[in-house]
C-alpha cells in the first residue's frame, strides 16, 4: 500500500467550523537575502490567508517582526518575497498548531508555502493535508534545494488528492551555458553564485525547469532564465 495516511490529517481534525481569530507575531529570517548587500529597498512583500477568507498580502521591513490576524484551526501558510521577486522565506501553522502565538520564517519552507498559498488562491482544499510531515519529506528529498522538487507533479497530486511520498521527487535537471560575463546571484537562496569563465561562458550547474532569476551585483544587471525540457530563453533588464 502506498504511503498516502503520512501526508494526510484525520479527516476529524478538519471538520467543524472556526469563527474565532488569534494574532500570529511573525519574524522574518536573520539572514539578509544576498541581493539586499547593494539594495536600498530592504522589503518584502508578505501573502498569507486572512481574516477576510482571501490571501492578503502587506509590504514590510526586512529588520523587523509583524503580526497577522489568522483563523484559528485553520492552515495557515505564510510567504515574505524579498524586493526584487525573490524566491521566498515561509512557515505555516497546521490544522494541529494550536498553540503558540508566534511564527518564524525559514528559507528552507517558502517552496512550501509558495506552493500552498498558490493552491489556495485556486481555491483548492489544502487543510486535509499533514504539512508537517509534507515539508520533511521534501526536506528529504530536496538534496539541499527544495525549489528542485519537481511543482508540477506536486500539485497534481494535492488536486487530485493522490499525494503520497511516491510524488515527492526532484525536477530533472541539466547544465547550460551562457555566452555571459559578470558574476551572478540567483533568486535561490539554495543555489551557488556563479562566475564566467576567462572566455565570458557562464555555466549554470544542475538547473530544473522553470523561471530563474540572476542578478549582477557589480552591474546591477538582472538576467531572467526560463527553462523547460527542451531548451531555455534569457533576458536582462534593469
Amino acid at each position: 500500500m502506498k504511503r498516502y495516511l503520512l501526508l494526510y490529517l484525520s479527516l476529524l481534525s478538519s471538520c467543524g467550523i472556526f469563527t474565532d481569530f488569534r494574532t500570529i507575531t511573525v519574524y522574518l529570517p536573520g539572514e539578509m537575502p544576498p541581493w539586499f548587500i547593494d539594495d536600498n529597498n530592504q522589503t518584502g512583500k508578505v501573502l498569507y490567508p486572512g481574516e477576510s477568507g482571501y490571501i492578503e498580502s502587506s509590504t514590510v521591513s526586512w529588520g523587523s517582526n509583524f503580526t497577522i490576524l489568522v483563523e484559528k484551526g485553520s492552515t495557515v501558510p505564510v510567504a515574505c518575497y524579498p524586493a526584487g521577486n525573490l524566491k521566498p522565506a515561509g512557515a505555516f501553522l497546521s490544522l494541529d498548531s494550536e498553540n503558540g502565538q508566534t511564527l518564524k520564517l525559514e528559507w528552507e519552507k517558502g517552496f512550501l508555502a509558495d506552493l500552498l498559498l498558490e493552491m489556495m488562491e485556486r481555491g483548492i482544499p489544502v487543510e486535509h493535508i499533514n504539512i508537517n510531515r509534507l515539508s520533511e519529506e521534501i526536506e528529504d528529498k530536496s538534496d539541499g534545494d527544495p525549489w528542485s522538487i519537481n511543482r508540477k507533479l506536486l500539485k497534481e497530486a494535492i488536486i487530485y488528492n493522490v499525494l503520497s511520498v511516491y510524488k515527492i521527487k526532484q525536477d530533472n535537471r541539466r547544465d547550460i551555458v551562457l555566452p555571459v560575463e559578470g558574476f551572478w546571484i540567483s533568486d535561490n537562496p539554495f543555489y551557488p553564485p556563479a562566475a564566467a569563465d576567462p572566455q565570458g561562458e557562464l555555466l549554470l550547474k544542475k538547473i530544473y525547469p522553470g523561471f530563474h532569476r540572476f542578478r549582477n551585483p557589480d552591474t546591477k544587471e538582472q538576467m531572467d532564465i526560463l527553462v523547460w525540457d527542451g531548451g531555455y530563453e534569457y533576458l536582462f533588464h534593469n
